[in-house]
């Protein structure tokens, strides 16, 4: 018994051991660094319904995707090369800045996932950053470029490098972008440049001034910088499960209209019952850029989730293609790919997999209206009666004609009941 008693005292001994060393080097989880965090890996969960959006095709930026495009790696250091030679500063500049965020955790907290720093992170922090700040230059300037640059020469191929920019995965926190290019002393903002590079997927005549997290952030900061309706500051409310299709309820007699504002998410409902929805352009890469910014959404802490507020009404409203072409006839939406079908397609998609959000109270308030229309009995037989009676020039007339008549008839029968009652008194 003794001896087993010891036995077991050995083998707690170095478990003990083995535990306490397990923890040498781990810090306890502090807010300011999970507040740091902006980017991260798709959960598999949600990349697996359309993994092809969420993966660069081109270009691999940050840790997430190093080494996977490897055909690309000449050209990044023929631009970091053209970077230097632009700003005419030694290497060692670059390096000096770069040492110094790390060491203050600016980079590696950036990213959610654990990242190892060592010689070969900040090569491609550098890599990758100045890669980033050269070709915006030179995109800001294509005029001078087209005849010495061929990637300037070859509008697909940049059309592509711009998506996948925009992937939550293939990111470098911005402001390590910002922090380098300032080195360079050149008089114009970066938040500028990058502005101008992305001016064609942008959403909204109003864009952000402020700097954002990183690329997929500035899109999503694009769309609600140029809100009317302030919705990211509205308090939550509860869920939302079901609201009837776009086709029930014009059916119903709800009113599709086209909104003034610029901003998509600005929706609103009139007592009327009128929708007013702002124009919403549907393209082959839509779907990407939903996707990636509702996953940033989902994974980020500090993140109001209005896009996929946004992306489950329509999924709501959108049940089928007929839906879609009720929509694009109210010039609400402009479908660019031609195919009713897929459009209804990706939106009932969408959602897929993804929690539905609490929504704000402006849209929890639109969603309950257009419930409450559908299912008041009154809305329906109104509805049919105009349907059936003053849907066509040609109805209107004959049913205008008939209620005249009708009128006519009425009058012409009181006369004739007054005539009889006077003569009667006579």
């Amino acid at each position: 018994m003794e001896g087993e008693s010891s036995y077991v005292t050995i083998e707690i001994e170095r478990l003990e051991r083995e535990w306490i060393e397990m923890l040498q080097n781990v810090k306890p989880p502090e807010m300011d660094e999970i507040y740091m965090q902006s980017i991260y890996r798709v959960p598999q969960n949600i990349r697996q319904n359309n993994p092809k959006v969420y993966t660069p095709l081109i270009f691999t930026i940050g840790p997430y995707h190093h080494n996977s495009l490897e055909t690309t790696k000449k050209l990044k250091l023929k631009y970091l090369k053209g970077f230097l030679n632009r700003t005419q500063l030694p290497m060692r500049v670059f390096v000096e800045k770069i040492k110094e965020m790390e060491e203050r955790n600016i980079i590696r907290n950036c990213y959610a996932d654990t990242i190892e720093c060592n010689d070969n992170f900040l090569k491609m922090i550098l890599v990758d950053a100045c890669f980033i700040i050269e070709l915006f230059l030179r995109s800001d300037r294509k005029s001078e470029w087209k005849e010495k640059d061929p990637l300037i020469q070859k509008p697909r191929m940049l059309g592509f490098i711009e998506l996948d920019l925009l992937l939550l995965e293939n990111q470098l926190p911005f402001c390590v972008l910002e922090q380098l290019y300032k080195l360079t002393g050149m008089n114009e903002k970066f938040l500028d440049i990058t502005l101008n590079y992305f001016e064609n997927r942008l959403f909204g005549n109003v864009r952000p001034r402020e700097s954002p997290k990183h690329f997929t952030d500035l899109l999503r900061s694009s769309i609600i910088s140029s809100s009317k309706l302030g919705l990211e500051k509205l308090e939550r409310c509860n869920e939302v499960k079901h609201v009837y299709s776009a086709s029930q309820l014009m059916e119903a007699g709800l009113a599709f209209e086209v909104s003034p504002y610029k901003s998509f998410i600005d929706l609103t409902y009139s007592k009327h019952g009128v929708l007013t929805m702002p124009i919403l352009n549907i393209h082959d890469n839509t779907e990407l850029l939903f996707r990636n910014m509702m996953a940033y959404e989902h994974c980020h802490l500090s993140s109001t989730n209005i896009i996929t507020q946004y992306v489950v009404i329509l999924a709501f409203l959108i049940d089928t293609e007929k839906d879609v072409n009720l929509l694009v006839e109210k010039k609400i939406i402009v479908n660019w790919t031609g195919d009713a079908k897929k459009v209804a397609t990706m939106f009932n998609n969408l959602t897929s997999q993804l929690s539905i959000p609490d929504f704000n109270s402006h849209y929890f308030s639109i969603c309950n209206s257009l419930n409450e229309f559908y299912e008041n009995p009154g809305n329906k037989y109104k509805a049919i009666f105009i349907h059936e009676y003053f849907n066509t020039p040609w109805k209107i007339a004959s049913t205008t004609a008939a209620i005249v008549l009708l009128l006519l008839t009425f009058i012409q029968t009181v006369c004739s009941i007054i005539s009889v009652v006077q003569s009667k008194k006579s």
